[in-house]
């Protein structure tokens, strides 16, 4: 399929979200999640500020999955009781 305009494009999304015809119809939070990095680049090429939103998002995830890493070693340390700093017992 072609998407060389930003009409193209629009249409596409647009029948993503809802196909017609017993097709699925799709949140866009949904579409955002399956998104494929095709139809991103065509989208963020008559877009380009919807680039930098999906980058911050990617960051942020890319956080928050460092973040739950730490925590989840943090508690398994402190369930074997591996805790250097004895003020936590108790």
């Amino acid at each position: 399929m072609q998407l060389q305009t930003p009409d193209e494009v629009r249409d596409f999304l647009r029948l993503c979200l809802d196909p017609g015809l017993g097709g699925k119809k799709r949140s866009v939070t949904q579409l955002a999640l399956i998104m494929s990095d095709g139809l991103a680049a065509s989208l963020t090429e008559h877009a380009p500020h919807l680039a930098e939103l999906r980058d911050a998002v990617d960051r942020a995830e890319a956080a928050a999955t460092e973040a739950r890493a730490n925590y989840t070693e943090g508690l398994r340390a402190w369930i074997a009781d591996e805790t250097t700093d004895r003020k936590d017992r108790g």
